[in-house]
């Protein structure tokens, strides 16, 4: 356990805020079922968080979720519901509880409903990170709660708001399904045992909690049948976002989909290769599929 961040000489943040990045909401030409969620693919980063982080700007964004949103591409034409955060995750993380405080990272009293024993706050990665990786802390000072309070009311409030507003939409339909997209470092594969399938994709529905076996088959299906490898629940199981929002005997089936960094980016100069360009038509398979459904 790394020890608490020092207390220096507290500046406030100064959060500049705008239209322009709020979450971004694009509805379908014509009403449908299915909404895609984009939580980790934001690449905005205040200036004055930049200028307080340990890291420089390139080392701040190893976190994102980079270019899933150019993978899925949402617009009118798709004919999904999408919402995506234009803020990155390291400055506020949509996918996680707002009361997933660390008490390591913010000074003061927490809130009395705090989740600060939570695992992922355990690890530092709670709804304001404390780390960026096991081995990176983000922050040069702490930060107090009416720092917290403001990121969460102009960042992590909005996009639940938006999103269950497009899942009231789709529902207004027939049942909706929800894809929460990802994607994750290879290194996080690193634990598999030598001669073990490492996935190209894993699906995490909660262990069956929050979909259907039917819909992870059907996904599966299109996704293998384009040659990638697919996996299951592990190492990723599915956030906060599907566990919340999918009940299926409420109308609403969730799925997170983690998609392997390596297999369409550097992951060094994060960059695209050409591996981005056959997930593109991959993913448009498959949102014609689930259209269909």
């Amino acid at each position: 356990m790394s020890d608490p961040i020092p207390i220096e000489n507290p500046r406030p943040w100064h959060l500049v805020h705008s239209a322009d990045h709020a979450p971004a909401i694009v509805r379908p030409q014509e009403t449908g079922r299915l909404v895609y969620s984009l939580p980790h693919s934001g690449r905005y980063y205040p200036e004055s968080f930049i200028a307080e982080a340990r890291q420089t700007p390139e080392g701040l964004r190893v976190s994102e979720d980079a270019f899933v949103d150019d993978l899925v591409a949402i617009t009118p034409a798709l004919g999904v519901y999408g919402l995506t955060s234009r803020y990155a995750r390291a400055f506020c993380d949509v996918n996680r509880n707002a009361l997933e405080l660390d008490a390591r990272l913010i000074r003061g009293e927490l809130p009395r409903a705090a989740l600060s024993l939570s695992a992922r706050v355990k690890a530092g990665f709670g709804v304001i990170a404390r780390r960026l990786s096991a081995e990176e802390d983000i922050y040069r000072q702490p930060l107090d709660m009416v720092e917290v309070n403001r990121r969460l009311d102009l960042i992590h409030r909005p996009y639940h708001e938006a999103l269950k507003g497009l899942l009231a939409e789709a529902r207004r339909n027939g049942p909706a399904v929800l894809i929460d997209w990802h994607s994750m470092p290879s290194a996080a594969l690193n634990h598999f045992r030598a001669g073990e399938m490492k996935p190209d994709i894993v699906l995490g529905n909660r262990h069956g909690e929050t979909c259907s076996e039917g819909l992870v088959r059907r996904v599966r299906g299109v996704l293998e049948g384009a040659g990638l490898r697919v996996g299951l629940n592990r190492p990723f199981a599915g956030g906060y976002i599907v566990e919340t929002y999918g009940r299926p005997a409420a109308g609403i089936e969730a799925l997170q989909i983690e998609v392997n960094r390596a297999i369409y980016m550097d992951e060094e100069r994060l960059a695209p290769h050409s591996g981005a360009v056959r997930l593109r038509t991959v993913f448009r398979t498959l949102t014609e599929m689930l259209k269909g459904m």
